[in-house]
């Protein structure tokens, strides 16, 4: 008897052990459509994945993590990045879109401090560098926005990076040295219509009109992008 009852426990264990696993199993497989809906611009069916995903696994950093980023309430989405955050303290990606979800709602105080943690756990996070510098630039923090944009450049010597940097320079009144960023900017590549565009603004600063109105021309004839 006491064998039999053993036998009906273990097996009992075993039954709970196979449903958890296939319950973590599934919310991978609701995390894994959510992510190819996501891909084909499918918001709200990615969302309702991601949300089954969570119900199935409520203690999954990446459940909480893909449905708080895609949340159509902020304050819940903050709710479910806080949880993958408590779930996995040095999840960067996480701390990225609360921050996301702070700037959005105007919280740029609460914004920076996840942007920063997310660079301090991640220092190669370039999105992180580029949303944390509009907050440095907005607050009038021109030198923390530069050494953003700078790190920037490090990461990635593109048209665009050079661009932002310059661009930075232009809205600090340093126009000699966004002159210099923006020129590199449109070697980098030549059809990049706003290095034209803040370049004419900086030599007309400097009242080098000759050459601002050759960059409007050429801005003009590239157009803005669509």
């Amino acid at each position: 008897m006491r064998l039999y009852c053993l036998l009906i426990v273990c097996t009992s264990l075993i039954g709970i052990c196979a449903v958890t696993t296939r319950a973590q199993s599934t919310a991978e497989e609701y995390i894994k459509r959510g992510r190819e809906l996501i891909e084909q611009k499918q918001y709200y069916e990615a969302s309702k994945n991601f949300d089954a995903a969570v119900k199935l696994n409520p203690n999954s950093a990446e459940a909480n993590y893909y449905r708080g980023m895609y949340h159509l309430d902020r304050a819940q989405g903050i709710a479910d990045l806080t949880k993958a955050i408590a779930l996995k303290s040095d999840y960067a990606e996480a701390y990225y879109q609360r921050g996301l979800h702070y700037d959005l709602g105007g919280d740029s105080a609460a914004a920076l401090q996840d942007y920063s943690k997310a660079i301090e756990l991640q220092p190669r996070f370039f999105e992180a560098y580029r949303t944390r510098a509009v907050i440095y630039l907005l607050a009038g923090k021109g030198a923390e926005a530069i050494a953003d944009y700078t790190r920037m450049i490090e990461l990635r010597p593109d048209g665009e990076s050079y661009y932002m940097r310059g661009n930075s320079y232009l809205e600090i009144g340093q126009s000699a040295k966004a002159i210099v960023d923006l020129t590199t900017s449109i070697k980098l590549d030549p059809t990049y219509y706003w290095s034209y565009k803040q370049r004419a603004k900086a030599y007309r600063n400097l009242k080098r009109f000759k050459l601002a109105e050759a960059d409007e021309r050429k801005a003009a004839q590239i157009g803005p992008p669509k």
